[in-house]
């Protein structure tokens, strides 16, 4: 929402609101930052609020920086509209530079420097990223066991039997490091478990009156009323069907079991409690001769009801009532000793780990919190703060943790906090944030208050209100305190024609894989991408409108994002199967750099020089293509020296091998490896690893793979990440290896370096975590029937902020556990905390969607899926949480149509339903229909025709071709180190510059825009500075400015403009089908139908007549137009209403003279 548009009642007071603590509840697309902008923007000129003296955190670098940049608009536009105040807005934009907008942890940071002598901290620190820390704490963890062992303690021993058996360091190593992890999200981490200890002492009646039972209490009447209402749901069924005899021999034996437990849980009376739940028998329900007929109607739906109602007191007994009270009590009491003993470790822990990295002057971004807090807790430095900040600014409060709350309750003033967020947009959990502080606020804050106020913003600027209205049914039923106050309404003031319901796409596998033989082999994320290929198509020229541009048109590639829970082992799937069906998308991968071939191949030579003794990475290395040694190669060493490790085979054979060519191989290699490595401790890292990239020219060999600019751009982010490991360091080529090893290791986040920007028309792939705060027009929120994964809890020590220390009770010399009461109890906690997460997740997902929405999924079962509907609907009280499904598209399936919509939204569908999904022909699907029309090829002639042909092949056999006009992808000569290019190589420069243009820029600013463009591919390394100079840029921006040009650029503004779109197509060749295959080099839609054109580099002969000059180009290359024509047709399902070659060469245009229609 813009800041200059009419606000709503609730943002206008949250912007004018003074003198009191506020708690903004920002819906999904309802302008919060907008309104926290113009609040600011506010308090700088109605107020006279120095910029400097507010307080803005938020939790990543780039909302920071966004949020700086907004602000900087903010008043700049101020001072075009109010001039009178032009200087002091001035002054104050002068200030922004030093403002305090930033992330938490750079506040905190700020702290330290200006007070580190009040913190045990040496002035000239450094902050460690996660592999650092990581080894560092490898390293305390390996002291202190260390230690411990050699101490030979009885104590230790007995925790280790306790918890690690036979003594098992690797168990002991996660115990200790997640309890750490634990504790370093606390403000006081040592009073808190201090307080969890003691708590594991308490008598009977200490545990009757702690917060521990009003925890259990609450999962009981829980289990008790849910039960209830299940087994009442059973006996309204019946009742309603007109099965009396039924109902009420439910009603008279079942029920009364049901109401008992639920008044004894009211009354919380536990041991008569647990002796009913104890005592609970489920009565045989059968079916009269006269009553099967009704009773098979409603039978699938009784019996859920009924078979989930006993299943909450089945698991009510066994979590909470194994035992007596007093018993369970007994039970935790043993644990006590061991407890005791897992802090004395984690002290000592600490202890070693500070003093390792206090040796190196580091701290870990933990430590960076707990020094500000340490030195906030001193007056001096907390009313420094107190005093600067007359405002503080909190964004995405929902993701706060209780030690940042900590931090903030030091420096705030009575009245001066303006918090900002959504509870139901809290999807952080891992990184430790408490939704909770949220929420109690938000109970506290809604009360009558002189000191507070809570402000809902729940109008939603972002999405059609058809999206919202699904939306609010889905989590009705669902989400915790989903009320009127916390549903979506619709901001947009819009009642066009373009509203699209939103959908459920499911794929039931066994159906498919009973079809369809071929599809039958494919794993489930395979057949539904194939579903997503689909949907994508259909959609595609879809027409929508555009709020942002205020007008009309049409969705295109760009507008598109699939979102998944988790992209590894799934999004690369997707990616793969769009391809082959005609849609390029990227992959948005925050771990996924490690796992690519060309980090892995290299990382393994790196190790090989550094230690030559390691089988895995020396095998991986010499298959390469560094070495190339072949299978056969690695299998003759092996055999020649079967005992030994893999390296001592192949040193014995490059000194005495058999076969002397491979043998010399071998020695080669060894020569090479000690060259290198001598090479490593005489060169910088950074410059070494890039020596070493150029020399066995891998650099190269990659870059002609499939994605080589993708795998270039990784290896240099090798060779930067070299760099910054070496620069505040001792370094060696051993201890970056180790370095690296830590990163994949503890599975550091780390994409692969993103070379595709937001005007690229390609499909997003992304988690739905790094969707939160983006909006596409269109979402396809994908592998919604993969099984949620939630915790569970064996033996060991688990650790919980509410609950405490919960410790299993072991014996080992009987070799049995048991789980005490407190571990059951904290597994419900977790196991809700967990749920209550993924639904957030999923709206967060669903909330990204502006305009067209789709939900897809597979299940093994389709019948039983929508069976499932039946039974888990009912009245207003009668739901199916989260909790009851084992995948989000259960959820989907249990709800959507909880509101009683007569239209169905819940889709089965088969991806190969339709003929090559409506679409062109890929290589693998045309292939595949080949096959199964292998009966139509009886004559002799045919077995001469390949199945697939490129353009320049139809060409050339129709012999109206000189010379083919596709480029072949055979290394161009100036590849090869020849200085003069030829036209085809000329072309080929000029192709890879209008692939890769901003066409917008290249039209409105010219040649000094193409400058900087073709600068920024020289420094990418995409093309040479020699390649560069052989094209004249002036020819490209002659381009732009005709005709055809302006209205190139005008399509690539609008969306609708395609570059270098690759095609397969099925055609007759000598009365045979056979697959072509090219790329269309550039294509874009207007009113009436499409327009195509192809860039060549050819010239025209000034001395004749343009006319003459241009028949013959026509006549050259109108096949080809003609294939593309076709092709270009039959992917859109439009007309081609025009065609063009346009000569680079020449510095003009040629339009082609279409034969015929092409629809």
């Amino acid at each position: 929402m813009e800041a200059d548009m009419a606000w709503t009642k609730e943002q206008q007071l949250a912007i004018d609101q003074r003198d009191k603590n506020i708690l903004v509840a920002a819906a999904a697309g309802s302008g919060k930052t907008a309104v926290l902008v113009e609040r600011i923007k506010k308090l700088v000129i109605e107020e006279g609020v120095p910029i400097d003296r507010m307080l803005i955190v938020t939790f990543t670098n780039a909302a920071a920086a966004e949020m700086k940049e907004k602000i900087r608009k903010a008043l700049i536009e101020e001072i075009d509209k109010a001039p009178e105040q032009a200087g002091k807005l001035r002054e104050q934009l002068a200030l922004l530079a030093r403002a305090n907008i930033s992330t938490f942890h750079a506040f905190a940071l700020d702290v330290i420097r200006r007070f580190f002598y009040q913190a045990e901290i040496e002035p000239g620190f450094s902050i460690c990223d996660d592999a650092q820390r990581t080894i560092l704490k490898e390293d305390a963890m390996d002291l202190l066991l260390e230690n411990w062992f050699a101490a030979d303690s009885e104590e230790f021993y007995g925790f280790l039997n306790w918890y690690s058996g036979d003594r098992n360091q690797s168990k002991i190593r996660t115990i200790l490091e997640e309890a750490y992890n634990v504790l370093q999200s606390l403000p006081y981490p040592w009073q808190w478990l201090d307080e969890k200890i003691a708590q594991l002492s308490m008598n009977e009646e200490e545990m009757k009156a702690s917060p521990l039972m009003a925890y259990i209490w609450d999962f009981i009447e829980e289990s008790a009323e849910k039960a209830l209402e299940y087994a009442q749901r059973s006996a309204d069924l019946l009742d309603e069907a007109g099965l009396c005899r039924m109902a009420e021999k439910v009603a008279l034996e079942e029920l009364p079991q049901y109401q008992h437990i639920a008044a004894l849980a009211e009354q919380k009376a536990f041991e008569e409690l647990g002796e009913a739940a104890a005592a609970f028998k489920s009565l045989r329900l059968t079916a009269k001769k006269d009553e099967k007929e009704d009773y098979a109607l409603i039978k699938e739906q009784v019996a859920a009801c009924r078979k989930k109602a006993a299943s909450l007191i089945d698991e009510m007994q066994k979590t909470f009532f194994l035992a007596p009270l007093c018993e369970q009590v007994m039970e935790m009491n043993k644990t006590a000793p061991m407890a005791k003993t897992l802090q004395k470790l984690l002290l000592d822990f600490d202890g070693i780990f500070k003093a390792a990295k206090a040796e190196k002057k580091l701290v870990d971004f933990n430590d960076i919190e707990h020094f500000c807090l340490e030195i906030l807790k001193e007056p001096q430095a907390a009313e420094f703060y107190r005093n600067k900040f007359q405002y503080i600014f909190i964004d995405e409060y929902q993701d706060t943790n209780i030690l940042q709350e900590e931090i903030i309750s030091k420096i705030k003033r009575e009245n001066n906090l303006f918090m900002v967020g959504d509870i139901k947009q809290s999807i952080y959990k891992f990184r430790l944030a408490e939704p909770e502080i949220f929420k109690e606020k938000y109970i506290s804050y809604g009360k009558e208050n002189a000191n507070s106020i809570k402000i809902d913003l729940n109008k939603n600027f972002r999405s059609k209100p058809v999206i919202l209205k699904e939306i609010n049914k889905i989590f009705t039923g669902v989400m915790e305190d989903y009320n009127e106050e916390a549903m979506l309404y619709p901001g947009l003031d819009y009642d066009g024609e373009y509203s699209y319901l939103p959908e459920v796409k499911v794929v039931d596998v066994a159906t498919v894989d009973a079809g369809d033989e071929e599809l039958a082999n494919l794993k489930n994320a395979e057949i539904e991408a194939l579903a997503v290929s689909r949907i994508i198509k259909e959609n595609l020229g879809k027409r929508f409108y555009d709020h942002k541009a205020g007008r009309e048109r049409e969705i295109c590639l760009r507008d598109i994002v699939i979102l998944m829970r988790g992209v590894r082992n799934y999004a690369d799937v997707f990616y793969q199967i769009l391809k082959q069906n005609g849609i390029e998308s990227f992959v948005d991968d925050s771990e996924g750099y490690f796992d690519t071939m060309e980090i892995n191949v290299f990382m393994n030579l790196l190790s090989v020089i550094d230690n030559k003794m390691q089988d895995v990475p020396l095998i991986s290395t010499l298959h390469a293509e560094i070495f190339g040694f072949s299978s056969e190669d690695l299998a003759l060493i092996r055999a020649a020296h079967k005992e030994g490790t893999y390296s001592q085979a192949f040193s014995a054979y490059a000194e005495s091998g058999a076969n002397q060519e491979l043998a010399q191989r071998c020695r080669e290699v060894l020569a090479k490896l000690k060259e290198w490595k001598t090479m490593a401790t005489s060169l910088p890292l950074g410059k070494f690893i890039w020596n070493l990239l150029l020399e066995t020219g891998y650099y190269v060999e990659i870059g002609a793979m499939p994605s080589g600019t993708q795998r270039q751009a990784n290896l240099r982010a090798l060779v930067d990440k070299a760099e910054s490991y070496s620069k505040d360091r001792q370094s060696s080529l051993y201890s970056f290896v180790r370095y690296i090893e830590a990163v994949k290791q503890r599975k550091v986040s780390m994409g692969q370096v993103k070379l595709v920007g937001e005007n690229d028309n390609l499909v997003r792939i992304m988690t739905i975590h790094k969707s939160k705060g983006l909006e596409f027009p269109m979402v396809i929120v994908s592998g919604m029937g993969r099984r949620l994964n939630y915790t569970k809890m064996g033996s060991g020590i688990t650790l919980h902020k509410d609950i405490g220390v919960a410790m299993t009770l072991s014996d080992y010399e009987g070799h049995w556990y048991k789980q005490t009461l407190l571990q059951r109890l904290l597994q419900k906690q977790v196991h809700r905390e967990e749920v209550q997460e993924e639904i957030r997740i999923l709206y967060v997902a669903l909330t990204r969607a502006k305009d067209i929405l789709y939900m897809t999924g597979t299940v093994r079962d389709g019948e039983k899926f929508l069976a499932a509907r039946e039974s888990a609907m009912g009245g207003d009280s009668m739901y199916l949480s989260m909790a009851d499904q084992a995948s989000s598209l259960e959820m989907i399936n249990a709800n959507l149509l909880s509101g009683g919509q007569s239209e169905e939204p819940i889709y089965f569908v088969n991806p190969m339903s339709q003929a090559i999904y409506d679409g062109e022909v890929s290589e693998e699907e045309g292939l595949r229909v080949l096959r199964k029309l292998d009966f139509f090829y009886p004559y002799e002639h045919a077995r001469s025709l390949k199945s697939k042909y490129s353009v320049t092949e139809i060409n050339r056999k129709a012999e109206l071709l000189e010379s083919s006009f596709v480029e072949e992808l055979a290394v161009p000569k100036f590849r090869q180190g020849e200085k003069k290019l030829t036209a085809a190589e000329r072309g080929t420069v000029y192709h890879g510059i209008m692939e890769r243009i901003d066409f917008a820029a290249a039209a409105r600013e010219g040649i000094d825009y193409l400058k900087t463009a073709v600068a920024e591919m020289i420094e990418q390394e995409i093309f040479t500075a020699e390649e560069i100079a052989a094209v004249r840029l002036s020819r490209i921006t002659d381009f732009f400015e005709s005709e055809l040009g302006k209205r190139c650029a005008k399509a690539f503004a609008a969306g609708s403009l395609q570059r270098e779109r690759p095609f397969n197509l099925q055609m007759e060749m000598d009365g045979e089908n056979v697959i072509v295959q090219g790329i269309i080099d550039c294509s874009f839609e207007e009113e009436d139908g499409l327009v195509l054109f192809d860039y060549k580099t050819n010239w025209i002969d000034r001395e004749k007549p343009f006319e003459q000059e241009a028949d013959r180009l026509r006549q050259m290359y109108r096949q080809q137009i003609a294939i593309y024509c076709r092709a270009l047709a039959k992917t859109y399902g439009k007309p081609v209403k025009e065609a063009y070659l346009y000569l680079f060469g020449a510095g003009c245009g040629i339009e082609m003279k279409l034969e015929g229609k092409y629809e």
